[in-house]
């Protein structure tokens, strides 16, 4: 709850600091938008490497973001996002009680496992804000809300397990991400989380026994994500006239 608290701090001291400002000191303005991600993930299982393969989504991510530009070559901004992130595996051993009478030996088993998320960033940027260039670095909270597994044997789906706050994952995910906003409109990052994906403290019973799947399973998930800038909007927690919206996807 930690990361919760910090994130809400820099939110109320960021309105309140505005509040006391003037329009010429700091300009304050609401972005919107999505991601397309290129995710991967470092898989360890009992000693041995199961890496997966690349993992795309476009679907389902929006968000909103509060900026806080104090002149035009260094700012802050928060705000929340929703986003699906996960990780592919083949034959990475993983067995779970909703797959195990589905798998046999020599199948050609891939697993995609994915979540989704409500996160809260917060991040500082630095560049040129009025040719909308700049570098920024951060660090988010992400709620897993949502978690799916899919199963594959031999490329044909055969089962799916879906579950709302489930425990199979760390509820909580830390992350920290950086990127590049470029004139043009495209907006480059990349976001490493700080916990494993899976949780390894999850337990099920199975034919009366208790069973830890994911107890000796690391893994650390990443993605490299592409948006856009398309647009313009309003200025936040101020009297004055509407500046420019920058508005992203």
């Amino acid at each position: 709850m930690k990361y919760l608290f910090a994130l809400a701090l820099l939110l109320i001291t960021l309105k309140g600091f505005s509040q006391d400002s003037t329009a010429q000191s700091v300009e304050i303005y609401s972005t919107n938008g999505g991601e397309f991600i290129f995710s991967f993930a470092n898989v360890d299982v009992d000693g041995a490497d199961a890496s997966g393969i690349l993992r795309f989504s476009g679907f389902f991510h929006v968000g909103q973001k509060w900026h806080f530009d104090f002149g035009n070559n260094f700012g802050l901004y928060t705000g929340y996002g929703i986003r699906n992130i996960g990780f592919i595996t083949e034959d990475d051993g993983i067995s779970i009680e909703e797959f195990a009478d589905q798998i046999e030996a020599g199948d050609d088993v891939k697993i995609k496992r994915r979540a989704y998320t409500l996160g809260i960033p917060a991040a500082f940027k630095i560049g040129n804000f009025d040719r909308n260039a700049f570098v920024y670095a951060g660090a988010e909270l992400e709620l897993l809300f949502n978690y799916k597994e899919k199963l594959f044997i031999d490329d044909d789906k055969e089962d799916k397990y879906n579950e709302w706050f489930s425990d199979r994952t760390n509820l909580l995910m830390p992350s920290v991400f950086g990127g590049l906003q470029f004139p043009g409109g495209i907006n480059l990052q990349f976001k490493y989380y700080l916990l494993d994906f899976l949780n390894q403290d999850y337990t099920e019973r199975v034919n009366g026994v208790n069973v830890m799947p994911y107890e000796n399973v690391d893994s650390r998930l990443f993605y490299l994500s592409v948006s856009f800038n398309i647009g313009g909007g309003d200025n936040l927690f101020s009297s004055e006239p509407p500046v420019q919206r920058r508005t992203s996807f």
